[in-house]
């Protein structure tokens, strides 16, 4: 996961040199953040994490490096991401477009995280913007709507998790039992 010095240093725009963009919105911001960023970083090794259905509309100049994204391939593709460093990961905070990445930032290591909206505008996420994180997780837009979330995912899908298993146990229990008896 990111360091917890992500959400607290300040974005140093000289040190970028390295930068990830996180197709977590439709494609066509997406290439329009790219476009951003080389603006925003000039001479930056730009790297992109695009879905696999949306490889057509990338140009040959868009990213340096392309990573395409099946939904059933994710796992390999965060552990990959996950050995390098990034400088900063650029996320899209969009209400649109396919919402299957919208975590990944969060789960690499990077200096810091920049979301980006449908307007173009951005900012680096700074524990000061936690109302901002929620927005972009949850949908919510607030810091509740965040630890709901976030409660969610730490207490009701290991529950859940646990009594599928343990129902899954009694089904081959069962089926043992009958089969020995008969």
């Amino acid at each position: 996961m990111a360091s917890p010095l992500t959400f607290l240093l300040p974005l140093r725009y000289d040190r970028v040199q390295r930068v990830l963009l996180v197709q977590s919105g439709p494609i066509d911001l997406a290439i329009e953040v790219a476009r951003r960023l080389r603006t925003l970083f000039p001479g930056c090794q730009l790297e992109g994490v695009v879905r696999e259905g949306d490889h057509g509309a990338v140009a040959a100049g868009d990213f340096d490096t392309l990573t395409l994204v099946r939904w059933e391939e994710r796992g390999r593709v965060v552990r990959e991401l996950r050995r390098q460093r990034y400088d900063a990961v650029v996320a899209l905070a969009s209400g649109r477009g396919s919402q299957a990445l919208r975590l990944l930032p969060y789960l690499l290591r990077t200096r810091t995280i920049l979301l980006f909206n449908d307007h173009l505008d951005y900012f680096p996420l700074h524990v000061s913007r936690f109302t901002t994180l929620a927005h972009h997780v949850s949908g919510g837009g607030s810091v509740g709507a965040l630890l709901r979330w976030a409660a969610g995912r730490i207490l009701v899908l290991p529950f859940a998790t646990l009594v599928l298993l343990a129902s899954l146990a009694r089904l081959y229990a069962r089926a043992g039992w009958r089969r020995t008896r008969g």
